[in-house]
């Protein structure tokens, strides 16, 4: 019962994750903190994050190589951001095995709301700019880094919105460069965690077997999909998940 419910839980966190350019933990840290329980199994925070960091790290690595051949990707995105996002993810993994449990939680909600934020605010993509600053951006991933390593995310559902508000980056580009930016973080959030003990194996390999299969599923129904779907389809996940934050903290 338990192996099929998170198998369950890691396909609808992979394909959303191939769908809309993010690692899934916007979704899936809510799911896992809150269905399993409903089935006598236990979960608290650390744990969550943990099986999150496992799911987000198979998924975007299955994400991303379907992703390979993808005419816009930019690497004047991906480096600077990857450099960033990697050693922030390091840091903020640690801090959560540090710090009390409800810190993981608020630092989620506070995402969450950030993000839902930053969707609605409507920019005019630049369709003719290819190259950005890797300063800026570097720095704005290192941030990014440190906050989604506290919940065991890649940090592509606040990558998403920053890109598209701030850097004005078409969607379709977003998508395709925030997953491996998102496997990129997740390598050193998957790796503290499992390391600290974070991980419980038993209820991950279950999240990574439907990760690996859904992934691919979800990248190949975006290009189809249309972008404001997509967009729409992620501003959806984030405020559902927000609200379901709140209500359980207040």
């Amino acid at each position: 019962m338990a192996f099929i419910l998170f198998a369950v839980i890691g396909a609808i966190g992979a394909f959303l994750s191939g769908l809309i350019g993010i690692g899934g933990a916007i979704i899936m840290y809510p799911m896992l903190l809150f269905i399993p329980p409903l089935f006598n199994i236990d979960m608290n925070p650390t744990a969550a994050a943990g099986l999150t960091a496992a799911q987000v790290f198979f998924s975007t690595l299955s994400g991303s190589i379907s992703q390979r051949k993808n005419e816009n990707l930019n690497k004047s995105i991906i480096i600077p951001m990857s450099i960033g996002i990697l050693l922030g993810s390091v840091s903020g993994a640690y801090l959560a095995s540090i710090f009390d449990e409800s810190l993981i939680n608020i630092v989620y909600t506070f995402l969450a709301i950030l993000a839902v934020i930053l969707m609605f605010i409507k920019v005019k993509a630049n369709d003719s700019k290819t190259t950005y600053n890797k300063i800026a951006l570097f720095i704005v991933a290192t941030v990014i880094g440190i906050l989604s390593g506290i919940v065991g995310a890649g940090g592509a559902f606040l990558i998403v919105p920053i890109l598209l508000t701030i850097f004005k980056v078409p969607f379709r580009v977003v998508v395709a460069n925030s997953i491996i930016i998102a496997f990129v973080s997740s390598i050193g959030t998957f790796l503290t965690k499992f390391l600290t003990g974070s991980v419980d194996i038993e209820h991950a390999i279950p999240l990574i077997i439907a990760s690996l299969i859904f992934a691919p599923i979800g990248t190949k129904v975006s290009k189809k999909t249309n972008q404001t779907v997509l967009r729409y389809i992620l501003t959806a996940l984030i405020i559902m998940a927000a609200i379901k934050m709140i209500m359980d903290m207040i």
